[in-house]
């Protein structure tokens, strides 16, 4: 019974999502016609907008999550009504997806960071409005997600908290829509090297990220980005740089770098839009005056107000940022020290059970590669290399015959430079594929690579067909890789699926909003130096360490 309720619940927010993102497409002016999975990603990035504004106000309840996600599920049978949304293959799709994610959201143990401060912090969004100095509590809540916001909104009765760590599915479900829509339904719309991209991408994305306890707030925006990069193929492919062509595009840039503040970096992507626009002053014109940059840019302003007023900086923790000016600004050392671990942790100089012992000297002129390699390199980077290079194999088997066709790789070659010089500043500052190596790494391959392959390769019948050899085998291998993982999890942590098909309820760590409330009690009489109290101003708590 609690696995039937579990599955409808979670059917009800993909629709009342993509409800939302058809409304969003609508006002923003797209075709909402056939493109059921960008309407979902517009609904993430809606819904996800509704939430911060709402907190600003008040906590993000039980009670405003029913009429948040009535509201969407009333607006998708509205433009379903209209026949607004999809053809019957899209539909069909869409079932066949929502049917594999299943065995995806069935897990035991959600990321590792869930009970650190992943749901802590939902768990406070779902009490509390905005606050101000929450970085004072935990370390995790200096670097905020969007994701919990969105995550947060899956808190209802009934359910409770059993299916706020599904945030990541919604991107995986509707990534999978988005990439099998371009090589099933819109086959003929695109070229061969597009069809083999986006299957090489719906591979990576089924195969490598196919356990849902590993995404944490990485991956899903990674995820967005080998979206980002196939939309931006497509424009220069057809060489239409204009507004209504880099809508998506724009949706995919905020997304991904409100899931992750290392994201703002592929604001490179746009400017290079801008750069190769034949009219780029009215391109610029016209998007300023647009209603989806309006949007986002208030979109990114929330998400940046709600760093600075966790931790008084605008990107924790870049330290030209910072100020500590502010009675709850985190101190510039904590902000540099914590600067310092990332980069360690990222270059092999401290592990759970290692850390060298003169951190400033480690990471001075590239004195960290060779350790870099001995402890990561040699385990994390090279297996995913062997993976790649076994999918690649996989995929040059089935689709290579030796023809020429015509293949001009220099129209792509703006943005595969701009990939490089990505990769470049991945290893040179957060050599860790957590923290975007997963998607530059692959894309490195998958675009020469499909370049390749789309000059030796069949006619398009033929290649349709050995296409859908190729998807049916991905998504085989993901049926089983999760049948084991559940399998292994059932032995590990005595997982009933039929009985409690969420997570364990031992990851609910509600101590942190315990400290929040003890904290609210506590002003600088009453608390011992060191601890966290409080003052109100205008009715907002400000929290701060005793000093």
């Amino acid at each position: 019974m609690k696995l039937l309720i579990f599955i409808l619940f979670y059917i009800f927010f993909i629709f009342s999502v993509i409800g939302y993102g058809i409304l969003l497409r609508k006002f923003v002016g797209q075709s909402i016609t056939n493109s059921v999975g960008y309407s979902g990603i517009y609904g993430i990035f809606f819904i996800t907008f509704i939430s911060y504004f709402i907190n600003y106000f008040t906590p993000i309840y039980a009670s405003v999550n029913i009429l948040i996600h009535f509201f969407g599920i009333i607006l998708f049978f509205y433009f379903y009504k209209k026949k607004f949304i999809f053809t019957k293959n899209e539909l069909f799709l869409l079932f066949v997806v929502i049917l594999f994610s299943f065995l995806f959201i069935l897990s035991a143990k959600p990321h590792d960071d869930f009970p650190y401060y992943h749901f802590p912090y939902i768990n406070m969004l779902n009490n509390d409005s905005l606050q101000i100095g929450m970085g004072n509590f935990n370390h995790g809540f200096r670097t905020h997600s969007s994701i919990f916001y969105f995550s947060s909104t899956f808190y209802l009765p009934l359910i409770n908290y059993e299916l706020i760590h599904l945030g990541s599915a919604f991107f995986l479900i509707f990534a999978n829509l988005i990439l099998l829509k371009k090589f099933t339904v819109d086959k003929n719309n695109y070229s061969k090297f597009i069809l083999i991209l986006s299957v090489l991408s719906f591979a990576l994305i089924n195969i490598f990220f196919y356990r849902i306890g590993e995404h944490g707030v990485d991956r899903s925006a990674q995820i967005l980005i080998i979206l980002l990069v196939l939309e931006m193929l497509i424009i220069f492919n057809f060489k239409i740089i204009k507004l209504k062509n880099i809508t998506n595009l724009i949706i995919l840039i905020i997304l991904s770098a409100s899931l992750k503040p290392i994201y703002f970096i592929y604001f490179l992507f746009f400017f290079l839009f801008i750069y190769y626009s034949r009219k780029k002053l009215k391109l610029i014109q016209e998007v300023i005056k647009s209603k989806i940059f309006i949007l986002s840019t208030v979109f990114i302003l929330f998400v940046i107000s709600v760093n600075f007023l966790n931790t008084g900086c605008l990107i924790y923790p870049l330290t030209f940022t910072c100020s500590d000016h502010f009675a709850w600004s985190i101190p510039i050392d904590q902000v540099n020290q914590m600067n310092q671990h990332y980069n360690l942790w990222s270059k092999a100089g401290t592990t759970p059970n290692f850390q060298v012992v003169n951190p400033e000297e480690y990471l001075k002129d590239f004195k960290w590669v060779s350790n870099w390699l001995d402890l990561y390199f040699f385990n994390k980077v090279s297996d995913y290399l062997l993976g790649l290079l076994i999918l690649l194999l996989f995929v040059f088997l089935i689709l290579f015959k030796s023809s020429k066709n015509k293949f001009i790789f220099t129209k792509y070659l703006p943005v595969y430079l701009v990939i490089v010089i990505l990769f470049l500043e991945w290893f040179f500052h957060h050599p860790a594929l957590r923290y975007g190596g997963y998607h530059l790494i692959a894309l490195l391959f998958f675009i020469p690579f499909s370049g390749y392959l789309s000059r030796k390769t069949f006619s398009n019948k033929e290649l349709y067909g050995r296409i859908f050899l190729i998807t049916v085998l991905v998504a085989t291998i993901f049926v089983v890789r999760n049948f084991q993982r559940i399998s292994k999890e059932h032995k590990i942590y005595n997982y009933n699926l039929v009985f409690n098909p969420s997570y364990n309820k031992q990851f609910e760590n509600y101590s942190i909003y315990s400290k929040i409330i003890d904290a609210k009690n506590c002003n600088i009489n009453d608390c011992s130096k060191g601890k966290v109290i409080s003052k109100k101003f205008l009715n907002k708590f400000i929290f701060f360490v005793n000093k």
